[in-house]
């Protein structure tokens, strides 16, 4: 699966966000380009980047999804016609205006390209694509596509249940774990550009020196791949740590305990994420066999 981000006027995503605007099935995110746009096949996700406001600087912000349906080439007056407000208008004159400020004055003919797409959704947090690594120059004015991994990142941290809180998606920055019987607080609200979820930093180096006495050296609780025996002293002491209780499911002071982590190689934290809900280690190694 793969999935699309496009820039999106601002004034048509508060629109189209607003509640009386629940019963629209299907909206129009009209372009003035009509080449058939044959990035997305039906069902996969579109996300709505949202111009700043006009004289705001810094980074643009995805603030919701949308479902692909299909790709239609309409005239003004067609397009109108069939999705009315779905255009993203409250009503056919300020529809007009806007295809006149596009293309000129008196084109109600004139063609546009219609990305048809339903379940319209905005998302609990903003969503920083910075945060989630994935590039998306300012100088894009129309958008780009994005794959499997980036489209999970973005839905997993625009959907959450801990309010206007926006969370970095780096997993081996946050992760790590403690001795059976001491617990590091997690979960600490922090303020940078804005806020973010905050793990103890010291967990990880715990995690490895426990990981160590018990076991002589590190490898992966999957696969059972060592960094050290394949890159030399490259590989000594790395290792991924992942946590097997999504942090959107941690209350503001829980503790993580050490059942809660597994060390795994980086091939195997991929695999473990890429489902929703996630895998478990068990339900990994089976695959393995």
């Amino acid at each position: 699966m793969k999935g699309y981000i496009g820039v999106t006027s601002r004034e048509w995503f508060a629109y189209l966000a607003k509640k009386d605007n629940d019963n629209i099935e299907e909206i129009n995110f009209w372009r003035k380009n009509t080449a058939n746009f044959n990035v997305l096949t039906k069902g996969e996700p579109f996300f709505f980047l949202v111009k700043n406001d006009k004289g705001v600087q810094g980074e643009r912000l995805v603030l919701g999804k949308a479902t692909f349906e299909r790709y239609e080439v309409l005239t003004v007056a067609e397009a109108w016609n069939k999705y009315r407000n779905a255009n993203g208008d409250e009503d056919r004159e300020r529809f007009i205006k806007r295809m006149n400020d596009m293309f000129g004055k008196n084109t109600y003919i004139s063609e546009i390209g219609c990305i048809i797409l339903s379940d319209f959704q905005t998302f609990d947090n903003p969503v920083y694509l910075s945060d989630l690594d994935i590039e998306f120059k300012n100088s894009v004015v129309s958008g780009k596509s994005i794959i499997e991994t980036e489209l999970n990142e973005i839905l997993e941290y625009g959907f959450s249940n801990v309010g206007d809180v926006m969370r970095k998606v780096k997993e081996v920055e946050r992760i790590g774990f403690t001795e059976d019987d001491e617990g590091f607080p997690e979960g600490k609200l922090k303020l940078k550009q804005h806020l973010v979820r905050e793990r103890n930093p010291e967990v990880i180096k715990l995690a490895k020196e426990r990981f160590l006495k018990l076991r002589d050296n590190l490898f992966c609780e999957v696969c059972g791949f060592d960094f050290k025996e394949h890159y030399g002293n490259l590989g000594e002491g790395y290792i991924e740590g992942h946590h097997t209780k999504p942090v959107s499911e941690m209350a503001e002071n829980e503790q993580t305990k050490v059942e809660d982590i597994a060390l795994v190689c980086a091939n195997c934290h991929r695999m473990l994420h890429r489902m929703r809900p996630w895998l478990s280690v068990n339900e990994l190694k089976r695959l393995l066999d």
